[in-house]
């Protein structure tokens, strides 16, 4: 079968070649899915580099989600090794997939659209609470800022560009912040009356994370969810110690690690009843072949780039 695997850690473009493999045997509680779509996401790139909490053994297939067949019928699962025409997935993670959700959605449900569920109630949001992202253009920022809303929460979202902000607006957003304009810092400030943030979720991580801690409110919390900066955060102890703020991790795999077998399937109805109301914003910026990964990686790598890139066999 055709593959897309790295024998070593790096520039996803460098490393990342089109292999011919054997196909892959299941063992005890396993299956073998056949590969209808599988997405790109930032932290299969970082898996690739060595730089994700997840670090494969080499050489290793890429991709982490993917959305099969098995037996006739669409299942959805996360796993690793999913750029490929066949797909090893634990049975018991399999998700049937309703037909009403078309593939290239179908193929993005159960990673970011769960991790954005999930990280809404970890926020502990509430009416008139005032939380920001960064990275808000994202998959999971749009839909985090969506829930939040919904939820009574004043979301301020943080993009580097206007032609990101608009089209976040254009997603219902009611507060963003273009972070390339100098005094964005106060901009966002002064949008809570001077107060400043609750919540804070970055997913860019490093020098710009100190930006972030300052906008916080006292015993306001950020919470790290991505490292797209790829550098060690950047803080303050002297204002963690005046506003006793809290910064602390979230990581979806752990969640799930320590979920309940209800928790999870509650949470994942969510993620359904919102995909089925149309209330999920999952844009497709292109689908290609295994066989065109070079360029499939430099479209996902593409600053701006409008959704998600998936791969088909």
């Amino acid at each position: 079968m055709i593959a897309l695997q790295h024998a070593r850690f790096g520039e996803p473009v460098e490393v990342i070649e089109v292999a011919e493999i054997l196909a892959p045997q299941p063992r005890e509680g396993q299956v073998v899915l056949r590969l209808v779509r599988s997405p790109i996401h930032n932290h299969d790139l970082a898996t690739i580099r060595g730089t994700y909490g997840y670090k494969p053994g080499l050489p290793a297939i890429a991709g982490s989600e993917v959305l099969g067949t098995l037996e006739g019928k669409r299942v959805a699962a996360v796993t690793h090794g999913a750029w490929a025409e066949e797909v090893v997935a634990h049975a018991a993670s399999l998700v049937p997939i309703p037909d009403a959700i078309d593939d290239d959605r179908a193929c993005q449900l159960v990673a970011m659209p769960l991790s954005a569920v999930v990280l809404v109630e970890e926020l502990r949001v509430a009416p008139g609470m005032w939380i920001a992202q960064n990275a808000a253009g994202g998959a999971v920022g749009r839909i985090v800022m969506q829930l939040a809303q919904r939820a009574g929460a004043r979301v301020v979202n943080f993009v580097r560009r206007e032609a990101a902000a608009e089209e976040l607006r254009g997603y219902g957003a009611e507060h963003v912040v273009v972070t390339e304009r100098e005094g964005w810092q106060a901009q966002a400030r002064e949008l809570t009356g001077g107060e400043g943030f609750a919540r804070i979720v970055d997913s860019v991580a490093g020098p710009g994370s100190l930006d972030l801690q300052r906008l916080l409110a006292h015993d306001g919390e950020l919470v790290i969810f991505g490292g797209l900066s790829g550098a060690a955060i950047k803080l303050d102890p002297s204002l963690m110690i005046a506003r006793e703020t809290l910064v602390r991790g979230f990581w979806m795999t752990a969640w799930m690690e320590r979920a309940s077998v209800a928790q999870r399937a509650d949470a994942m109805r969510r993620v359904f009843e919102l995909a089925l109301a149309g209330a999920l914003p999952l844009p497709v910026a292109g689908v290609y072949g295994l066989r065109e990964a070079p360029e499939a990686l430099r479209v996902a790598q593409t600053p701006g780039r409008a959704g998600k890139v998936l791969f088909r066999p």
